[in-house]
């Protein structure tokens, strides 16, 4: 499986059909024997309940071969992997989803290849001739106290191959209900599992129940969380920030907080502990990223390597203390690199023409920021610059790529032209010129210029 796609483990799956116009939904749940329950994508938002994709899943692999099985044209599905937060917008994405091959530029960053699952599973199958589970997983079957679970109403067949390659690969399994009895009377509550090496090698099970919602208010280990560290772990999941602790005894050490969303619990992981690799997805990492990322702040790392798709991508890391790993997030990160691909676009066009864009202009030194305005051709205001006889003058520029020239205006030509286009269609209307109807916008004349900054 790609190993980009391995570490999302906060990312929900959408999935579009073509006969029904590809109106996005969102996987709340995928049934042991591969059936699929959504919820439209309009509607959802980051703090809902969602399945969630994990590294060593293999419910993906299960669904998507059971698909192709039952459905004539699988191919008129598409499946994606999109991070939670942006959930938050969800209104707003069902129109990309709509218009795929449109929007390809966004979407493909986020689509998910079913033949590849398919074709890994169909493999993994051939080599364990049938398709145990021992032959693929971390623990074996009979190193789990599987006594201790069934009396809490968990057994191999309850949990489905999907839940139990999950649980003996050492992943926290999906929410599930968990029975007890407690003086004669039947309690169920909803929990997670996870198995966990004692110091002789045996394993424990780890039991995590449900909270309704985080307990953020009250103090954790005897210390109260600024609103900042609230808001973080809400809405990211992570303190983003080092939070001093009282462990034991008294004495307060550095450690990083984390949610599990989940369960709505709080996880944390003593600074002392983290081991910061040198290299993420053959990228070297600085020493200060490291040094960021074990304080708990959000690093953008770029030229990572994604065996899936042969090519580097850029992502934000952020150590997660329930995961014991890193959390990927990808918000915002393909539009920035679409951003910087049309831009040095525009640039060789410009230099094919034979305009580059100067650092220096009549006199005025441009900014970062002018200097992208005007290589994506908008019109871009810069004061103070000289004219030929010396004089100050301030005006707005635009790149006349026909004569290989810059342009001049007194008044924003873009707005200019916007104005003109709704006053003629007032006098479509109605026959008449508006009242506060503009003449329309020229150049900079010398005579404009001369002895006064416009």
């Amino acid at each position: 499986m790609d190993k980009k796609l391995k570490d999302l483990k906060d990312e929900v799956l959408v999935v579009t059909n073509a006969a029904e116009g590809n109106t996005p939904h969102v996987v709340e749940d995928i049934e042991p024997e591969g059936g699929l329950k959504t919820r439209p994508l309009a509607g959802a938002k980051p703090s809902d309940q969602f399945m969630r994709i994990d590294r060593n899943v293999s419910i993906l692999e299960t669904f998507f071969l059971n698909m192709k099985r039952q459905f004539e044209r699988p191919s008129d599905f598409r499946f994606y992997h999109l991070p939670a937060d942006l959930l938050a917008s969800a209104k707003e994405l069902v129109g990309l989803f709509k218009q795929p091959e449109s929007n390809s530029a966004l979407l493909d960053e986020y689509r998910l290849d079913t033949e590849q699952y398919v074709q890994s599973r169909q493999q993994a199958q051939q080599q364990s001739g049938g398709g145990g589970t021992e032959q693929s997983t971390r623990w074996s079957m009979e190193q789990v106290d599987w006594q201790q679970l069934e009396r809490m109403g968990v057994t191999p067949e309850t949990l489905g191959e999907p839940g139990l390659r999950r649980l003996l690969n050492g992943n926290e399994s999906a929410v599930l209900t968990l029975k007890t009895v407690i003086e004669g009377i039947e309690f169920e509550t909803p929990a997670c599992i996870r198995l966990a090496e004692n110091p002789d090698g045996t394993l424990r099970n780890e039991i995590e129940c449900c909270k309704r919602y985080p307990e953020l208010d009250t103090p954790y280990f005897n210390v109260e969380f600024t609103p900042e560290v609230k808001q973080n772990l809400l809405e990211k999941g992570n303190a983003g920030c080092v939070v001093e602790l009282e462990l034991a005894g008294g004495v307060r050490e550095p450690c990083l907080v984390s949610l599990n969303p989940k369960t709505n619990r709080l996880h944390h992981i003593p600074v002392s502990g983290i081991t910061i690799p040198a290299e993420v997805n053959g990228t070297a990492l600085t020493d200060e990223q490291r040094k960021r990322i074990a304080n708990g702040e959000s690093v953008l790392v770029e030229n990572m390597w994604s065996e899936k798709k042969q090519r580097h991508y850029d992502a934000r890391l952020q150590f997660n203390a329930c995961k014991g790993g890193f959390d990927y997030d990808f918000k915002g990160i393909a539009r920035r690199q679409e951003q910087t691909a049309a831009q040095e676009q525009e640039q060789n066009r410009q230099q094919e023409r034979g305009l580059v864009i100067p650092a220096r202009l009549k006199g005025k030194d441009l900014t970062e920021e002018q200097q992208a305005s005007l290589a994506q051709g908008k019109a871009t205001y810069i004061k103070d610059m000289t004219d030929n006889e010396g004089n100050l003058f301030s005006a707005f520029v635009r790149v006349n790529h026909e004569r290989a020239k810059f342009d001049f205006f007194k008044w924003n030509p873009d707005k200019s032209k916007k104005q003109e286009q709704s006053q003629q269609a007032a006098v479509r209307q109605d026959g008449t010129k508006p009242a506060n109807a503009v003449s329309r916008n020229r150049p900079v004349q010398k005579a404009d210029k001369k002895g006064v900054s416009i």
